[in-house]
């Protein structure tokens, strides 16, 4: 994986049509006094970094962008002094052009919630000159007009995670524990699962109906555990799941894009506040089939047999998900004992019949098997 020639944290990440782009971002540690106006294109075939045409509008940092149908909406951020801003353009790859759009009738800020997401551009939160906010504004594509909607329920925040999915909007951290979703039909907010932990300064994407986070501090600026520093969401069990640790932990002011399923996550700084230079790439169409195993080869070790050795019965512990699974029972050199079908495995399991030796107890479901050994004694 070719590393990007640049080592930035904050800087905004996006893919369309098989190419990546890489906005501004911040060299340093001076915030907006690193403003920047600069783009850079990844090419993954022959993994190719380009610098290309600079940003038409003003040098920046801490901004924020999303894509919707092809095309990429950013703005927002500030400049040296904390000069905050409230413009919003639009990048068209077909042409690499920039259109500036209206800008928002608010209060300027640097990292705002930002969401492209059927047809318009939600925004709120960030961080102001006179503090924290939770205003809520909602920019019409077609319209090319800014209407101000419901506060975000709650306390203010800045710099928090979000996404869209199906007809909702979703916002949370941002050094607070909650999450709510926004229905744009109703213009209302509610309250969804929060996470184990609040979360700032990560990378955020909506993939095939579900929410990803990616690395980030925890709400109070500390790097998070490695089993959190990759998470989804499913909104139709609102449920939260632990998925493949990142390479390396957590990254604050870490970036992402994603080329077509393989999501590729860059720059932040690490746990020593260093800039960490390197690419990892996933491959989503993966993901589940990995978490499966993940999960399984969890549940295998936490399997146990209970009494071991054994005489006439054993019981099985386990985490696994399964209420009924088929028992084989194997002798030490594959030969097959015992069949039980569909079996309850909060029932004890008769070893009537089974000599004396070295058995490997098999556990088999849909497809999905674990195994442990146990010892017959009489």
């Amino acid at each position: 994986m070719e590393d990007p020639p640049f080592h930035k944290h904050h800087s905004n990440g996006f893919g369309i049509n098989g190419i990546a782009y890489v906005m501004e971002g911040v060299y340093g540690n001076d915030g907006p006094n690193d403003a920047s106006k600069e783009m850079w294109t990844y090419d993954p075939n022959g993994e190719i970094w380009t610098r290309i045409d600079d940003f038409p509008g003003l040098d920046r940092a801490l901004a924020i962008g999303d894509d919707w149908e092809g095309k990429y909406y950013y703005g927002f951020g500030a400049r040296g002094d904390f000069e905050t801003l409230s413009d919003l353009w639009v990048f068209d790859p077909a042409d690499s052009s920039w259109t500036e759009l209206a800008t928002c009738p608010c209060i300027g800020r640097t990292h705002p919630a930002l969401i492209a997401h059927n047809g318009k551009v939600f925004m709120g939160s960030g961080s102001s000159r006179g503090g924290d906010l939770n205003d809520w504004w909602i920019y019409d594509m077609e319209t090319d007009t800014w209407t101000e909607g419901p506060r975000m329920p709650g306390v203010v925040r800045h710099h928090p995670f979000q996404f869209g999915i199906g007809d909702y909007v979703y916002v949370g951290g941002g050094h607070r524990l909650n999450w709510l979703r926004f229905d744009p039909a109703t213009n209302t907010w509610s309250e969804i699962n929060a996470l184990p932990e609040g979360r700032v300064a990560g990378s955020q994407f909506s993939y095939e109906g579900r929410g990803y986070l990616l690395g980030g501090d925890d709400r109070f600026h500390v790097h998070l555990p490695d089993e959190e520093t990759f998470m989804r969401y499913d909104p139709g069990t609102d449920e939260w799941e632990m998925l493949p640790s990142l390479p390396l932990g957590s990254r604050w002011a870490n970036s992402s894009f994603i080329i077509g399923s393989q999501l590729y996550h860059f720059g932040g700084l690490d746990d020593d506040n260093l800039r960490d230079s390197s690419m990892w790439m996933i491959d989503l169409a993966l993901l589940d089939v990995m978490v499966s195993t993940r999960d399984l080869e969890e549940a295998s070790a936490s399997l146990s047999l209970s009494p071991n050795p054994a005489s006439d019965i054993f019981t099985i512990s386990h985490d696994l998900e399964w209420e009924v699974a088929d028992v084989l029972i194997e002798s030490i050199d594959g030969k097959v004992q015992s069949v039980i079908t569909d079996h309850s495995l909060s029932q004890h399991v008769s070893l009537d019949g089974i000599p004396d030796g070295l058995y490997l107890i098999q556990l088999q479901h849909e497809g999905q098997r674990v195994s442990k050994k146990l010892m017959v004694v009489r």
